[in-house]
């Protein structure tokens, strides 16, 4: 070879023994700009190589290390020295020594890169899926053995003996993996992909056991499988997360892989709609069905049953015979429908024709005395027809359905009732309140207004007869406010919205800014503005619960978890006992310590 004169970046002259000048000045390259083969050549996974080793770990015990051979190299000055003979400073070595450690460098670097085995990231997740399936079958002897252990520490501790704890137990995870050792490799993985893919593995394999057995009695299989699924997957790429930011955390990974397991559980409870209350319409729609249904029955009242019936609204009149002489109408009507219950018993459904007569007639009468009897009267009917028992049906063999059937559209026709009187979109209390708030002309009363209306009923006891303690409850909620409404509707005041004297505030603070440039003096307007809004926004909010409330007839249920996601969390929780490699025995033994406390 002969040896060729090569200028380096520094201007330096280097002669370079070469079989060409392109391969001396390819090599001066290489070593002096930093072909920087030792930052991109990967360390196997294990090895005692440490992470950016040319920064600190010299070639030999006295020798400098790679990054500052090469500092060395790049700062050279010696233009027509050859790298024989030429050194950054008296002491180093020449270029061409470091040169040839650098070599020497490679070739073992090389030839360490070169030693590490071969994997693939489909081999690394099977193996993974194969340690979870072990994990999960010996679960219960790993439990079992844990708890077993704990129990001799705390013998030992007490009494000072020396038990030794059980290891790798018969039937435990070590068995199980001993048999499928053929399917597991040995061969740790080489990167982040193939270490995510092999604890995702590891969550999939533990979970396809119970998630197995769940999926032969689910109604929806293949949505269970799926779900199972993503939550294995969830709980891999979280709790390998965990791992590669907290390395060895037990702890961390626990609390990790639970919350990436129940992520798709969160979501899908999120996604499914909260229970909702029957709309108005559709009470109306099953209410006239059940009438329907009631009438097409042909049942009538027994005639002890009409006989009491008769007797309740002749009562509306009472015993004194002025009275009678006082509202002439209604006594002209309680005497006909007396004598018409007694001489032919009606059927069921003109019963309900007769209480609608009632109130068209006479409870709808001008005369007030004659007006409160009439209400009398239609409460004596509804009071009988409420309390109704099958002994008091006849004309039919179906009198426990019947009875049962005329409740329920009755039911349903008093909360459509008690609905409208706050829902109703131009009669109820709340259209009525939003309306009185806008003829103020800025519609900053519109709490009031609202608070106002249904305070209204709650005062009124005609109005709120036949609303439920947790209505009234509700209704008092509104009424008063909750600490939060209050102060955001005192808060409020301060709105440019409100009325004349905070938007002239608000138009003066405006002034202001564009005066001073200090936008701080909108602050006030702003701030109530948002107390407003969001004031207005929590009343009407309360509003909705009422009338949900009302049209349910009870509390709505709070959103619970579903079948689907029962097991899945079921699922999760078993998968979890079996602990993948990562975490070792302390998550068991965190499982096992929980379970003896409680």
């Amino acid at each position: 070879m002969a040896i060729y004169e090569v200028q380096g970046p520094n201007g330096a002259i280097y002669e370079v023994d070469a079989p060409s000048k392109e391969d001396a000045a390819s090599a001066l390259k290489r070593a002096v700009e930093g072909d920087r083969w030792w930052e991109e050549a990967p360390i196997a996974e294990g090895s005692s190589v440490p992470d950016r080793w040319w920064e600190e770990a010299p070639i030999a015990d006295d020798d400098l290390s790679i990054q500052q051979m090469l500092d060395l190299i790049q700062g050279s000055s010696a233009p027509d020295k050859s790298l024989e003979t030429a050194r950054p400073s008296q002491d180093d070595p020449s270029i061409q020594e470091m040169l040839d450690m650098l070599a020497l460098a490679a070739a073992a670097k090389k030839k360490r890169v070169g030693e590490q085995p071969e994997t693939s990231m489909l081999e690394q997740s099977m193996s993974g899926v194969n340690e979870g399936i072990a994990g999960i079958l010996g679960a219960p002897v790993d439990i079992m053995t844990g708890v077993i252990n704990y129990g001799s520490r705390g013998v030992n501790s007490l009494f000072g003996t020396d038990l030794p704890p059980i290891t790798d137990a018969f039937g435990g995870s070590g068995t199980f993996e001993d048999l499928l050792a053929p399917t597991i490799s040995n061969v740790q993985p080489q990167n982040t992909a193939q270490r995510y893919g092999r604890r995702i593995g590891q969550e999939v394999g533990a979970m396809s056991v119970p998630g197995g057995a769940m999926l032969r009695n689910a109604k929806a299989p293949l949505a269970l499988g799926a779900m199972e699924t993503v939550s294995a997957v969830g709980s891999g790429v979280a709790g390998q997360t965990s791992q590669e930011i907290a390395p060895g955390n037990a702890t961390a990974d626990t609390i990790a892989s639970l919350a990436g397991g129940l992520s798709p559980v969160a979501a899908s409870r999120a996604l499914r709609p909260s229970p909702k209350a029957p709309s108005v319409e559709m009470l109306k729609a099953e209410a006239d069905a059940a009438y329907e249904e009631v009438r097409n029955s042909g049942a009538t009242l027994s005639p002890a049953s009409a006989d009491a019936l008769a007797g309740r609204i002749s009562g509306t009149l009472g015993e004194r015979a002025a009275t009678r002489k006082l509202n002439p109408r209604a006594a002209i009507a309680a005497d006909a429908l007396s004598k018409d219950l007694r001489s032919a018993p009606p059927t069921i459904a003109e019963v309900d024709q007769v209480r609608q007569w009632v109130g068209k007639n006479v409870a709808g009468s001008n005369e007030a005395g004659e007006r409160a009897i009439g209400v009398q009267m239609k409460n004596a009917i509804d009071n009988h027809l409420d309390t109704l028992t099958p002994s008091d049906v006849s004309g039919t063999n179906r009198a426990h359905e019947v009875v049962s059937t005329l409740q329920g559209a009755r039911e349903k026709a008093h909360r459509v009732h008690k609905s409208q009187l706050f829902e109703a979109e131009d009669t109820g209390a709340i259209a009525k309140g939003l309306r009185r708030a806008a003829t103020t002309g800025t519609g900053g009363n519109e709490i009031n207004a609202i608070r106002q209306n249904v305070r209204r009923v709650l005062e009124n006891p005609k109005l709120r007869r036949g609303f439920s303690e947790s209505e009234l409850k509700a209704m008092r909620e509104i009424a008063d406010g909750t600490p939060t409404q209050n102060a955001l509707r005192l808060l409020g005041r301060l709105a440019p919205t409100s009325g004349g004297l905070p938007l002239g505030g608000f138009a003066g603070a405006a002034a202001g800014v564009g005066a001073t440039g200090n936008p701080l003096l909108l602050a006030p307007s702003v701030i109530g503005q948002g107390a407003k809004m969001l004031g207005e926004r929590s009343t009407r909010k309360a509003i909705s619960g009422l009338g949900e409330l009302i049209r349910n007839g009870k509390p709505l249920p709070k959103k619970a978890a579903s079948d689907l996601e029962n097991n899945v969390i079921a699922a999760l929780v078993a998968q979890q006992m079996a602990s993948p490699a990562e975490r070792g025995n302390e998550a068991t033994n965190a499982v096992v310590r929980a379970l003896l406390e409680r």
